[in-house]
């Protein structure tokens, strides 16, 4: 493309619609070439047309090709299409010294392009434009004593300017038509974007369902090997959870697993990953963050499950978490890093549970983070 990098990826669309401009050209020029063998209009003439239609296309081609013509709006680019189109057809109206059909049925040509990209007010006054350069030419035939059938003449110019009527009209309705269009689009892409998104989450608490969850955390490996970032991974675990279901019932522990789940994404950065695991089991992915960060990070969502208060519970009933850590080595596979954060996790388990337990590299605990 004429363009790098973003420049490239936006011209290439412009490209594609010029197709249609080419196309568009290539109709004319087939029925200028069409009127000079049957006679309609001279053979020098079509020539000339064919000839100026081909450098007219040429140019806005190299136009879009160069990336140059993303400095403009796309519609202000093909109404300066149609206004060179317009004044080159006005130019072969005074060329050929009388009225051949062919003229009226090129503007048409052109117009019917403009009606497929442009909006009513833009080719309303494109359509004045060709009504007044096309009358001024017919105007000029006459005035320099060309022989002319009026009658002939009049009637084409009537009805071309019915035409470009007829087609800015139509120029509406069309646009209305892609209007709705586009907004169905969008609707669609909105609700297969809910879809997905509800698709990858877990309907009682809003996280990342575990396949989604892996699939995500091995692309961030991917990712952390590729540019030799940290990466850490937390495994969490409610504390006790099965004696609170067996005290306070099923309904009570999907009310402590939502209210976590909410607390642990108030708590975790954007970029951050946070899916169900399992039952009561939890994992955190956190991107671009070294073992100290995620330290820090699990202890704060830790203590702030701490001071969480759990209104279907009885009062005073404290609800906690044990965390484990550990931090992505290079060309370490997925599964291996959460293995370790899960070593860590069952070390701070059987050292009493509500704390942060981080693996070494050595798979050693680090010092561990506790309640007080």
């Amino acid at each position: 493309m004429g363009e790098k990098g973003n420049g490239g990826s936006r011209a290439r669309p412009h490209l594609q619609r010029s197709y249609l401009g080419a196309g568009a050209a290539a109709v004319m020029a087939l029925v200028l070439a069409l009127a000079a063998v049957l006679e309609l209009i001279e053979p020098e003439v079509a020539a000339e047309g064919c000839v100026a239609l081909a450098a007219l296309a040429a140019v806005f081609y190299a136009l879009l090709r160069s990336g140059f013509s993303l400095r403009f709006a796309d519609p202000a680019l093909i109404a300066a299409q149609l206004a060179a189109a317009f004044l080159l057809l006005a130019w072969l109206t005074y060329r050929a010294e009388d009225t051949p059909a062919a003229i009226p049925m090129l503007y048409m040509v052109a117009m019917l392009y403009g009606v497929l990209r442009l909006e009513r007010t833009p080719l309303l006054v494109l359509a004045a434009l060709a009504v007044v350069t096309h009358g001024t030419a017919l105007f000029m035939l006459i005035d320099q004593g060309h022989r002319i059938h009026l009658p002939t003449a009049w009637t084409q110019f009537g009805a071309l300017a019915a035409g470009l009527a007829w087609s800015v009209f139509a120029a509406g309705s069309i646009s209305r038509l892609r209007a709705h269009l586009a907004e169905a689009h969008r609707r669609l892409h909105d609700l297969a974007e809910e879809a997905r998104d509800k698709a990858s989450r877990d309907a009682l608490t809003g996280a990342l369902h575990r396949h989604h969850l892996v699939e995500a955390l091995e692309r961030e490996v991917s990712r952390a090997d590729r540019l030799g970032k940290p990466l850490c991974v937390a495994r969490v675990d409610l504390d006790r959870f099965r004696s609170l279901n067996e005290t306070f019932g099923h309904a009570a522990g999907d009310a402590a697993l939502r209210r976590f789940a909410l607390v642990s994404q108030g708590i975790l950065r954007d970029i951050d990953l946070f899916g169900r695991y399992g039952g009561k089991e939890f994992l955190v992915v956190m991107p671009d963050t070294d073992l100290a960060g995620a330290l820090i990070a699990a202890d704060r969502l830790r203590a702030a499950l701490d001071h969480t208060t759990f209104p279907e519970l009885r009062a005073g009933y404290r609800v906690s978490c044990t965390i484990g850590l550990a931090q992505h080595a290079r060309n370490e596979p997925a599964g291996r890093v959460v293995s370790r954060a899960e070593a860590g996790l069952n070390f701070g388990k059987a050292a009493g549970r509500d704390r942060v337990v981080a693996l070494g590299a050595d798979g050693a605990p680090l010092p561990a983070r506790h309640a007080a």
